[in-house]
């Protein structure tokens, strides 16, 4: 991954300035004093060369992204619009983008084009148009092969658990983490396992895990901020841990929509659109502390797209959130959703991206601890 652009966008995230959230769009029912659906209508101010660039790039789609449509008298296209999400707009704005363009593209392979134009517009009023073009073309592309098995299973959940953020958890032991990358603050460096995953141990849930700086240290990663993707480098060990209690998640209010249910159960016989949906409603529930399902959403969705393509999503949000206060600057989602487009591009970079200024990574050598540390 682009080390310097990844590093700028850890640094501007470290400045507390107000946040930008995309667009707000009509109430459900259109706009008011027009019969258009809501996602339909333009905003007055939005200029006609955007309108040119979301139609030029959703013409450019059906090579990418077939477009089987929906089950006619099933579901409408409005149901596939993150309006028909509660509480959508108050979602931190990069995870927000990113559930948006799974919308958009889902939209689009629904047969609902003009829905997917108005989505598409909003995203551009978000990160511009260049870098929302590559995202949404980097998301219908993503690299990866479907159903990858096991690997890259625990860094997806263990991203999912980093978007619903804070709560009480129990752990146990570290488990290696497989063909992926844990980034995130360093809290100690040691220079044996043992030692690195007994200071773990000591944190409890304020650990997520232990990486390997080459064969000389090993280095303690904290909670906040913490993330994985995927990426060749070296060894990693996440702390095992799990949500005490029910309310990791989440409120029955917030995880239970009768009619949301039903739009995915219509939407599991449709390819295409049910994967690109499964991965914005995976975001959006997993910010919202609904960890079960954003787990099955996410799941079902590595089925038909790849744990990698996920992991770089899930990852991307889930270290800016971390980072707190200004994950709503508006350089720094740019950053963010730049640094996801480097990862489209390159497929699987050849080096890790760097933790923090803090926390240099070097190349794992061939000795390393048990697999599992007790």
């Amino acid at each position: 991954m682009n080390q310097p652009l990844l590093r700028l966008c850890l640094l501007l995230m470290c400045h507390g300035l107000r946040g930008h959230r995309l667009p707000p769009t009509a109430p459900r029912g259109g706009a008011a004093g027009t019969g258009e659906p809501p996602g339909m209508e333009v905003a007055p101010d939005v200029p006609s060369s955007h309108q040119a660039a979301a139609r030029v790039l959703l013409d450019s789609l059906p090579g990418r992204l077939p477009q089987p449509g929906l089950p006619r008298g099933a579901v409408s296209c409005q149901d596939l619009l993150p309006e028909a999400l509660e509480g959508f707009s108050q979602l931190p704005p990069l995870p927000q983008t990113l559930a948006s363009a799974a919308l958009a593209l889902s939209l689009q392979g629904a047969g609902c084009p003009r829905q997917a134009e108005g989505l598409v517009l909003r995203l551009y009023g978000a990160v511009g148009v260049d870098d929302a073009n590559a995202l949404l073309l980097g998301i219908a592309g993503s690299p990866g092969t479907p159903g990858q098995g096991s690997r890259g299973r625990a860094a997806l959940l263990f991203n999912v658990d980093q978007l619903a953020g804070g709560g009480p958890r129990r752990c146990s032991g570290l488990a290696p983490l497989d063909s992926s990358l844990l980034l995130g603050p360093v809290a100690s460096t040691h220079a044996s396992f043992p030692a690195a995953a007994a200071a773990c141990h000591g944190l409890e849930s304020a650990c997520s895990g232990v990486t390997a700086n080459g064969t000389s240290s090993f280095s303690v990663i904290g909670r906040p901020g913490a993330h994985s993707l995927p990426g060749r480098g070296p060894q990693a060990w996440l702390h095992r841990c799990h949500g005490a209690g029910r309310n990791r998640r989440g409120s029955p209010a917030a995880c239970s929509s009768e009619q949301e249910r039903k739009v995915h159960g219509v939407l599991e016989g449709v390819p295409v659109v049910s994967t690109y949906y499964n991965i914005g409603t995976s975001i959006y529930y997993a910010v919202r502390n609904c960890t079960g399902l954003a787990k099955e959403r996410g799941l079902e969705a590595a089925l038909d797209l790849s744990y990698d393509a996920l992991l770089a999503l899930m990852g991307g949000a889930a270290g800016n959130l971390g980072l707190g206060v200004a994950v709503g600057l508006k350089p720094a989602v740019k950053m963010g959703v730049r640094s996801l487009i480097s990862y489209f591009r390159q497929v699987q970079p050849s080096d890790p991206p760097p933790m923090s200024s803090s926390s240099p990574v070097t190349t794992a050598g061939s000795s390393v601890p048990p697999s599992v540390w007790m």
